[in-house]
């Protein structure tokens, strides 16, 4: 028997007089043999008349015989044989010396489906017409044809296979709709994502007018769902990409390509940046939006859907290396949810510090107060950023600001963006021992940090450095305040967070908290912390409702459309920020049992009062809870954990 591992791909030559079934079961096999084992199959095309085989001498070496169920074997190394009688019934493998190491071996696998409808009903019956489209398609990828073939299904339609080298396509026409419906399956371990426009190209025919009075068609619209086949994770297929990832792998592949709910998915702009792949896609999520509506914002036709445009839109999403970073639907929330928290907890913010935002929506919202005279935005990826500009204008729209200076938030007079490694750059200036590099540089009443959580690998070494996290601290003025998205709410609670806020408690913060924030797009809650340097900011976290929308009316500009500059960011968001779920307080009190039994005594049996100064651990949610929140009339004291044992001091007699 054959090591289908060594064989060797061949093009097949078919006998043009084998009759059409059997050609079809003999294409078929041999797509099924070629995906399984990894290698091409020839069909030998043998004469009828008694004669030599038609393979020259020096390859019958590398011939090997493959016994099928049904078949007869066929010894080729037996010249005088006679092959009248097999030239319809023997599958010969070529099994030429190959690398064992072929990647190719490893059998990735690529799979694309595509509808397209409104598509001519004439080139959909036309069985010439859709081989010369299939096998143009596939050719121009350097796919070479093995067998292919179409067949007719009673003048309503075609169903066409053909087998490529490394590659399968099927479709399947249905003229009186309109439709067609095309399955491709690639070994290859490049993705399909390129095949889209080329497809579409070649089978999104218009439907053509048979006379001039007829109303217009509508276009082709197509609609596809792109699979990573053959369990690449749990075989380690994902080794064979650069970095150990393919560039259509994680969040992009889950959430967009191999979703059918995602209608009308188009890659607007795939860029290899230095640091990262961005990846720039535009769909209509059929969960909370759909097609229809979205085609009818398009018309005048005088319907609500037409009026509000806005409502209807398809949404954008980026991706950075594969996992979603923001979309058009759920970057506000997001954003706002972000930087006004912290701006509030400030009592007069005017030079904010932003490490990431690349896409320009965390500039914008801070642009958004009155107080803020200058915004410092630095960003590693400088190439990101325009890509931002132009694929994503929206997200540093500052035109409809009043007092805004420029469209672009970018371009504002209040902002200085830094195209460098920001990690690097708060070091320079504000490590232990340093003094400013830059004279007139002061210090950021804000720091918000819009970059990688801690969950990853990369940014988890940068935290594990204390130099970084310190010159945070010593960046911020006397009441300042730093914020961070720090992933997903259910990794929120792993040891690199929790590692995070010790840091954070280590070099002087006095208070941290923690919320999420459920509406941001990324199909589950999302998690920020907020660490303060003095607890005079720890009054203004805990505001009433009534104070902070006093301070959002005194703080937030206006608008030239007379929109409300804030979209989903009020007090009663705010309110709900003000204490951390509940899941972060179990498992603090599973680590800290001293000081939660301590807590839970001193509720119990004592009154206390508004401010709480807490010269011990500054994240304790449940002493938040139950002290702070809950008890706004008592006496003032804080708990001081020694050995392991707390104890309570009364600071106010």
């Amino acid at each position: 028997m054959v090591n289908a591992r060594h064989c060797k791909n061949d093009i097949a030559d078919v006998d043009p007089q084998l009759h059409f079934p059997r050609v079809a079961v003999i294409s078929t096999v041999c797509g099924v043999i070629s995906f399984v084992f990894g290698c091409g199959v020839r069909i030998v095309n043998l004469p009828r008349d008694k004669g030599k085989l038609p393979i020259q001498p020096d390859r019958l070496e590398n011939m090997h015989q493959v016994p099928l169920q049904g078949l007869r074997v066929l010894n080729l190394t037996d010249e005088s044989a006679n092959y009248t009688s097999l030239s319809e019934s023997w599958f010969v493998f070529d099994a030429s010396d190959r690398d064992e190491d072929d990647e190719s071996a490893a059998g990735i696998g690529n799979q694309l489906l595509v509808d397209i409808k409104n598509v001519n009903s004439n080139f959909l019956n036309s069985e010439e017409r859709l081989k010369k489209a299939m096998i143009a398609l596939l050719a121009e990828n350097d796919f070479e044809p093995v067998s292919y073939y179409c067949r007719s299904r009673n003048h309503a339609g075609y169903s066409c296979h053909g087998h490529f080298d490394e590659a399968v396509m099927n479709l399947y026409t249905f003229p009186f709709n309109g439709v067609i419906s095309l399955d491709l399956l690639t070994r290859d371990e490049e993705d399909l994502i390129s095949f889209l426009e080329k497809i579409e190209g070649v089978f999104a025919i218009p439907e053509e007018k048979i006379h001039q009075l007829d109303e217009d068609y509508p276009p082709p619209q197509m609609t596809w769902t792109h699979k990573l086949r053959n369990f690449r994770h749990e075989f380690g297929v994902e080794d064979y990409h650069e970095g150990g990832k393919s560039v259509v792998e994680g969040e992009l592949t889950q959430d967009i390509l191999s979703q059918p709910g995602f209608e009308m998915k188009k890659q607007v702009a795939f860029v290899e940046t230095k640091y990262q792949n961005v990846h720039f896609y535009e769909a209509i999520n059929t969960h909370f939006r759909s097609v229809a509506s979205y085609e009818k914002s398009l018309s005048k036709d005088g319907s609500y859907e037409s009026l509000h445009p806005e409502l209807f839109r398809q949404d954008k999403i980026v991706f950075l290396d594969g996992d979603s970073q923001s979309s058009l639907y759920g970057e506000a929330v997001y954003h706002e949810g972000l930087v006004h928290a912290a701006m509030l907890t400030h009592p007069n913010p005017k030079r904010v510090a932003i490490i990431g935002g690349g896409e320009g929506a965390t500039l914008r919202e801070v642009l958004k107060h009155k107080t803020v005279q200058e915004v410092v935005m630095i960003d590693i990826d400088g190439e990101f950023v325009q890509l931002c500009r132009k694929y994503l204008p929206e997200w540093s729209d500052c035109s409809d600001l009043v007092g805004s200076t420029a469209p672009s938030c970018f371009d504002d007079d209040r902002a200085r963006v830094y195209f460098e490694d920001a990690f690097q750059w708060f070091i320079d200036r504000f490590a232990a021992g340093k003094r400013h590099a830059d004279p007139e540089e002061d210090f950021f009443d804000v720091i918000i940090m819009d970059a990688c959580d801690p969950t990853n690998d990369f940014v988890t070494k940068l935290y594990v450095d204390s130099t970084f996290v310190k010159s945070l601290y010593n960046g911020l003025s006397k009441s300042g305040v730093f914020i961070a998205q720090i992933g997903r709410a259910a990794a929120a609670v792993v040891d690199e967070t929790a590692m995070f806020k010790r840091m954070f408690s280590d070099v002087g913060f006095r208070s941290m908290h923690i919320y999420d924030e459920g509406r941001s797009g990324f199909y589950e809650p999302w998690s920020h912390l907020v660490a303060l340097k003095n607890t005079v900011s720890r009054k203004l976290w805990y505001q009433n409702a009534a104070n902070i929308d006093i301070e959002l009316h005194k703080r937030i500009v206006s608008t030239h459309s007379g929109e409300p500059a804030l979209l989903y960011f009020d007090a009663s968001v705010m309110l709900s920020y003000q204490l951390p779920h509940m899941v972060h307080e179990d498992v603090y009190c599973r680590l800290h049992l001293q000081q939660c039994y301590a807590v839970e005594d001193m509720v119990k049996n004592r009154d206390l009062d508004l401010t709480v100064i807490d010269d011990g651990d500054p994240f304790n949610p449940l002493y938040e809870r139950n002290v702070f929140y809950n008890k706004p009339n008592a006496t003032v004291f804080s708990i001081l954990a020694e050995n392991g044992v707390a104890k309570f001091i009364s600071l106010v007699p």
